[in-house]
């Protein structure tokens, strides 16, 4: 994975003000253990990680937003692969034992990033 690699992760419909993301995007979910699911962009397009989240596990998104691994790594929350055999473009950003308070900011950082970049892909 390099520093550019896109990193891609599922805005559940719940976490959408309008056509835009909540930072909500980017927190991990207590059940994850601080590390926040994403997918490789090197290893997977915004467009096949969206199908395999909402067509093979039947799970609900409104779209594709990424970061980037550097921008990730510079944000202080590491950004490396996670493989499982069921997906091996399965990648994880690390917050670690990042207090609540700390990863919210962090989480409005990522979400500046993936806005400004945009929605990489749009489910219909």
């Amino acid at each position: 994975m390099s520093p550019g690699t896109l990193l891609h992760r599922q805005a559940h419909p719940n976490f959408m003000d309008g056509a835009l993301i909540t930072s909500q995007v980017f927190m991990p979910f207590p059940k994850d253990d601080g590390k926040l699911l994403v997918d490789d962009g090197g290893l997977i397009s915004a467009e096949d990680s969206f199908r395999h989240y909402t067509a093979v596990l039947k799970f609900e998104s409104t779209g594709v937003w990424s970061v980037t691994k550097q921008e990730a790594d510079g944000c202080g929350v590491a950004a490396d692969p996670d493989p499982i055999p069921e997906n091996t473009a399965h990648a994880k950003i690390d917050f670690g034992t990042t207090p609540e308070k700390a990863c919210r900011k962090i989480a409005k950082r990522l979400k500046a990033f993936a806005v400004a970049r945009g929605c990489q892909y749009q489910g219909s």
